[in-house]
């Protein structure tokens, strides 16, 4: 590979490249023109890690999307780097949805810390914040929104090429989400999917941020894909439930019913295929690893409470930090050690809960400037 294109590279990976010189990139990864010095095998080896690199810069990072558009279809270029002449001759691009979801993802920065309420975004210049745990329907040709506080709105939906929405949960709320399609989502607490307001073509396809619970509405010649971090996760009708999280290293998809294939978006040949039952852990090394679980474990949070089997004190503190949207911590580390099983009811109001952790582990619930405090209980001082 010729020095002067690995430095564009670089340079594009960087975010420094000018229009022209990015598109010019993207062109040549899309082509992999193996005109350039390299036997085919060496070519193959070459391009394969350049690729990973390249396909890597569309990530998820402290939540924002990283932008990257993929040119797919006929194309010819010719490319004379360095002083040169450029001339790109670009034919009709065959660009799919999956494209432009990624690209349509990377245009919005959004930092969820600063969200109070779920915003729902319609595109670049109108968006909707929702009060309370909103509903949002897609299934009647229109944009139906039921707010947590009882009032409704109905909007024209958009169905235009590059019609796509996106809907931010901060954390202390929950939505749900019925999409065009039927394929019902609950969205838990901080967490982000993009998705087009109408489904097209040969598959039905939304990116995610976080964790949902979706129920798939089937139809055999269109497959359903979840795209969140690294995985691609890929249904025709099931029920099943992701977490990924910007902050959590692993990938965890959980089956309940139907049937689910795993893909790792970068080596798509590694794959894993879950029937019921099945939790697929992808992890920090790239790998997936299967567990047979208790689903209710991991999908009671949309009915508004944790199913809890040895749930390590922690763990749980975390789980309800989100979804409070309020700080809880423990004046004691070996506290951490403490383990609980059982439904925990989420609706009363964080301080309830809290009491209850409290009672359970021989604490005191002190309210403070931040948040909330467990400690020592002072009859055991």
């Amino acid at each position: 590979m010729k020095p002067e294109l690995e430095k564009l590279i670089e340079k594009y990976l960087k975010g420094k490249c000018t229009e022209e010189e990015r598109k010019l990139v993207e062109t040549w990864y899309d082509q992999l023109n193996e005109d350039d010095g390299m036997s085919v095998s060496q070519w193959k080896a070459k391009s394969k890690g350049l690729k990973t690199g390249l396909y890597k810069k569309i990530s998820l990072d402290n939540g924002k999307i990283r932008n990257l558009v993929f040119f797919r279809g006929a194309a010819a270029a010719i490319v004379l780097l360095l002083g040169s002449i450029v001339y790109l001759t670009l034919n009709q691009y065959g660009i799919d949805t999956k494209q432009e979801l990624f690209s349509y993802a990377g245009n919005e920065q959004i930092e969820m810390g600063t969200l109070k309420e779920t915003r729902l975004i319609l595109d670049e210049e109108r968006s909707i914040d929702l009060a309370g745990n909103a509903g949002i329907d897609y299934t009647k040709g229109k944009l139906e929104i039921k707010n947590g506080n009882g009032s409704e709105l109905i909007q024209k939906l958009e169905t235009g090429k590059h019609a796509f929405s996106t809907l931010v949960v901060p954390y202390g709320r929950r939505a749900e989400l019925v999409l065009s399609d039927g394929t019902k989502v609950w969205l838990n607490s901080g967490s982000r999917l993009v998705y087009p307001n109408v489904f097209k073509g040969n598959k039905r396809e939304v990116l995610l941020q976080g964790e949902a619970f979706f129920d798939v509405a089937h139809q055999a010649e269109k497959p359903f894909h979840v795209y969140a971090k690294d995985v691609d996760v890929k249904v025709l009708g099931t029920s099943f439930n992701v977490r990924a999280y910007a902050d959590e290293k692993d990938i965890k998809t959980t089956l309940v019913q139907g049937s689910v294939l795993l893909a790792d978006l970068v080596n798509e040949k590694n794959t894993v295929r879950l029937v019921p039952g099945n939790m697929g852990v992808f992890t920090e090394a790239k790998s997936f690893k299967l567990a047979n679980v208790d689903t209710e474990m991991f999908t009671s949070w949309k009915s508004g409470y944790l199913y809890l089997k040895n749930e390590n004190l922690s763990e749980l503190l975390k789980t309800l930090t989100r979804y409070y949207n309020i700080s809880i911590q423990l004046d004691d580390p070996k506290k951490e050690e403490r383990y609980f099983s059982g439904r925990l009811n989420l609706e009363p109001e964080p301080e309830q809960i809290l009491q209850v952790i409290a009672l359970t582990t021989g604490c005191q619930a002190e309210k403070t400037e931040r948040g909330w405090m467990l400690k020592r209980s002072t009859d055991q001082l």
